[in-house]
Formats: structure tokens, sequence, C-alpha cells
């Protein structure tokens, strides 16, 4: 376990094995700065400094500005700053111990402030959190170290890789089998079951549900995808959205968008990103977009 999902990293090429502990050391690095849930985290200690300017790492100042940059790609539908919202849903601790089902000491959720005033100093990799704001950055972090781990992989002797950071999936460079990187999308009515199987060369592909991390609060389901407009769980009609696209990142901000946007404004959000996707409605009925079909196997 880790980043709070099941990680697997598959190496091809010499010293695969050494490569691939690199790669778990750095599936635990990225954890240790992104975790809301770590006092110490580099995450937390921005929140915990909303209002005053704080320098970061390159890597996680550039997780924000991918972050916020993904907020303003899709109107707000896909929101870091649901932090409270997701707090106040009853998500305020590891998803571990939340596997009984059931959340304690819940407050009335609202909606979510934004990224209108954050503020990101390039030249001095500082980020300014407006008072009351907070970052959670669960909704971008798992792809952005599977993309980040992929690229040094391929930096430092892999052949090829996949790197699978709870179903948020980076391929690179050659597969170990003649039909490339097969890659199987969970059903998610029947979570361990694959519904379809699709096929990349490069690239990657990211699966977002609400029915996979659920929990009751107050006698009410709730799921970790929150509507930032509400700040309460989304409940729009989709229940999964699955995207291909060059990054993880991307992948993730716009399958998340897609999910929250419902059927129709999913449909023409992923449609105007040009990326191939299909969504899966709560009834079990599929749209797909941009192609998807000519990954499908």
């Amino acid at each position: 376990m880790a980043m709070g999902s099941g990680a697997h990293v598959l190496v091809v090429g010499d010293d695969a094995a050494a490569l691939v502990e690199r790669a778990r050391a750095r599936v635990d690095e990225f954890e240790r700065r992104w975790s809301r849930f770590l006092v110490d985290s580099e995450l937390c200690r921005l929140n915990r400094a909303a209002g005053s300017p704080v320098i970061l790492s390159e890597q996680t100042f550039d997780l924000v500005a991918r972050a916020v940059a993904g907020w303003c790609r899709t109107q707000g539908r896909f929101d870091p700053t649901v932090l409270a919202a997701v707090v106040a849903n009853g998500y305020d601790r590891s998803f571990d111990l939340l596997r009984d089902g059931v959340a304690e000491g819940l407050a009335v959720a609202e909606p979510a402030p934004g990224c209108d005033g954050i503020d990101l100093n390039h030249e001095l990799r500082a980020v300014t959190l407006p008072v009351g704001v907070g970052l959670d950055l669960g909704g971008i972090g798992k792809g952005r170290a599977a993309d980040l781990i992929t690229d040094e992989l391929s930096t430092t002797g892999a052949v090829g890789s996949c790197v699978n950071l709870g179903g948020d999936i980076r391929v690179a460079g050659s597969a170990p089998g003649p039909e490339g990187w097969t890659v199987g999308i969970d059903d998610p009515f029947a979570l361990g079951t694959t519904a379809r199987t699709i096929a990349l060369a490069q690239g990657a592909v990211v699966t977002s549900a609400r029915t996979k991390r659920r929990w009751s609060a107050r006698g009410v389901g709730r799921h970790h995808v929150i509507d930032p407009r509400t700040g309460c769980s989304s409940d729009h009609g989709v229940a999964a959205v699955s995207v291909v696209a060059a990054e993880a990142s991307e992948a993730e901000i716009l399958a998340k968008a897609a999910l929250i946007a419902g059927p129709e404004t999913g449909a023409v959000l992923l449609a105007d990103a040009m990326v191939p996707a299909v969504m899966t409605m709560d009834d079990g009925t599929t749209d797909c977009v941009g192609g998807w079909q000519e990954y499908e196997r």
C-alpha cells in the first residue's frame, strides 16, 4: 500500500529489480510530501500557513500549479480547494480507518472556495493560499507521481515500465509481451471485475469512480468525489469515467471533472479536450468519446 492505494510497478530491462526498488522509494517520498494525513508533509505545512507564502520543493510547487491550471481548464469542476468539504463529509482520516463504513464528527459541507485567490510565485516556487483555503491534492497526486516515476525510470535504464498507483496508470517504452501494454478497466458496479480491456503503446489511462471509496455519515451514503459547487459527494448520474491521455495527471483531472459535470456536460468537456474516454452511467449504459473504441481489445 502507498498513497492510500495499491501500488504496482513493472519494469522491463536490465537491473529491473533495482529500478523497482527505486520507484518504490519515490512513491514513499511523494506520499511524505503530498499526504494531507501526515502533519509534517509539504501539503500540510502549506495549508497551515494559509495567508502567508510558503516555498515548496520543485515537484510540489509543480503539482500545485498543475492543480490550479486544472481548475481553470475545467471551469472549476476539478477543484483542489475541496479540503474543508471533504473533511465535512467525514473523510477526515486515512481511508483505511474508514473501512468500518461509518464517519463521525461531521460539519455542514459548503461549496469549495476555488483557486482564484491562490498566488503562485514561479520564480521563488512559493505558494500563498488565502486565509480559510486548504488544498487536497488527492485528486491529482497519484497521477502525477505515476508520471514522474515513469519518466524517471525511462531515463535511468528501463526499456519499458508500467506504474499503477491506485488505478492511475502510466506506461512507457517496450512492454514485456508482443501485444503492447494491456490494461483492464474495472467494472464500477463489481469492483475487482474487469469490464473492458484496452491497449496502450505510450501514455496513461485513469478511471475516476464514485463507487469505490464509500462510507456512511448520518445515515447517508458518501463518497470521495466532491462536487465543489455544493461541497457534497457528486451525484449527477455518472458512476465512472475512464480517460486516456499523454499523462496520468491530465487524465485524472479530466476524468474527475467529467464525472462531476454529469452525462451531457461531461461528454462535451471530454470531447473539447480531445481525449479518448468512456463514461459509465448509473444505469450501466456507456458513452464513448474521442475514439475510445480504437483502444479496446
